[in-house]
């Protein structure tokens, strides 16, 4: 078992990364999200109906949408206390739930939240991935 030193010496810290990298990195997440996203969107569409497949993919873009701002937010000049962009961040996420849940004729809760827990984990997976490289 390596010791934490170790894998943080190979990682790195935020300090050495450029502008250029973190677009690189936040563009290539948030590609993976969408593609999986549509790709199993698609996959349940065909098993549970159009509706679950469409609830799949927007709870995806729900959590998705919010993880870009706050990413392009915290290396902005202007970038506000790191605290307050995540309190901004949940509010967003809740008010575009609160927006499909009041406006989708068939919301599918269970493919919604299924997307968005795929959003969740499918974009720390990639900055690790990107960060052994």
């Amino acid at each position: 078992m390596r010791p934490l030193g170790a894998l943080t010496a190979k990682v790195g810290s935020m300090s050495d990364y450029s502008s250029k990298q973190l677009a690189h990195q936040l563009a290539l997440a948030l590609a993976a999200t969408v593609g999986l996203a549509v790709g199993l969107g698609v996959a349940i569409g065909l098993f549970l109906g159009k509706a679950g497949g469409v609830a799949f993919v927007a709870g995806s873009l729900i959590v998705a949408a919010p993880q870009a701002w706050l990413a392009t937010s915290l290396f902005s000049r202007f970038s506000a206390a790191p605290t307050v962009l995540g309190i901004g961040k949940f509010s967003i996420s809740a008010v575009l739930f609160a927006v499909w849940f009041s406006t989708a004729s068939e919301p599918s809760p269970g493919a919604l939240f299924a997307g968005a827990i795929l959003a969740l984990f499918v974009t720390p997976v990639v900055y690790y991935w990107q960060g052994r490289q």
